[in-house]
């Protein structure tokens, strides 16, 4: 179906117009949903970054990526985070344990990523809202939100099922569409990080970030 064929005054204070649509040769209110942020649904502008596969690293506690939001006013939502081990690259595996926390920093150094549109149409992403890999300052980690562990030997059954699913998704399930809409908010001065916390080089892994921004 297209926009809205008719309308409908409604008398009440002003006499407001009310979108309405015909079909089988009647006319239908046109209802249209808001998201729990008061944003009419899939209207705001979506970005996601992708980071390449990068290989694990021998030392402890390595900051695989961070994302942060440095403007004043605008709202980042993170609706989805993928971590996608390879199963491409032959290694001998080990078991690796991860940490998502918060940050209360931005990160420097490493590789600043560029935040991929949604739709080639919307605003290109504002240059308070960052993501690097492997930043080799800042990112200060402040509250965990989860640690896990994924196995990085490529003919593991785990590390096969979940590069082959899409990813080890790390945003609580509750948060993210079609369950809810809200995923993690990022205010002023918030960002999130992924560390490495397992001291080996053996193997790789890639990333996907999905987000909103209002």
């Amino acid at each position: 179906m297209g926009l809205p064929n008719d309308s409908i005054l409604v008398t009440p204070g002003s006499g407001a117009t009310v979108a309405t649509h015909l079909i089988s040769a009647k006319e239908y209110q046109v209802i249209m949903q808001a998201g729990v942020d008061g944003n009419i649904l899939n209207s705001k502008n979506m970005y996601f970054y992708n980071i390449p596969e990068q290989v694990h690293v021998a030392a402890a506690s390595t900051i695989h990526w961070d994302l942060f939001n440095a403007h004043a006013s605008l709202l980042v939502r993170v609706l989805s985070i993928r971590q996608k081990p390879s199963i491409v690259t032959a290694v001998t595996g080990v078991a690796f344990s991860w940490t998502f926390a918060r940050t209360t920093a931005v990160g420097t150094g490493g590789v600043a990523q560029t935040g991929v549109l949604a739709d080639l149409s919307q605003s290109a992403l504002d240059a308070a809202i960052t993501c690097r890999s492997k930043p080799t300052g800042g990112a200060t980690p402040g509250v965990t939100q989860s640690t896990y562990s994924i196995h990085s030997e490529e003919t593991n059954v785990g590390t096969i099922v979940i590069a082959s699913s899409g990813g080890l998704e790390l945003i609580p399930l509750g948060l993210i569409p079609p369950f809810d809409e809200r995923g993690i908010i990022l205010r002023q001065n918030q960002g999130l990080s992924v560390t490495q916390t397992t001291n080996s080089a053996a193997g790789n892994t890639g990333w996907t970030i999905v987000f909103s921004v209002e």
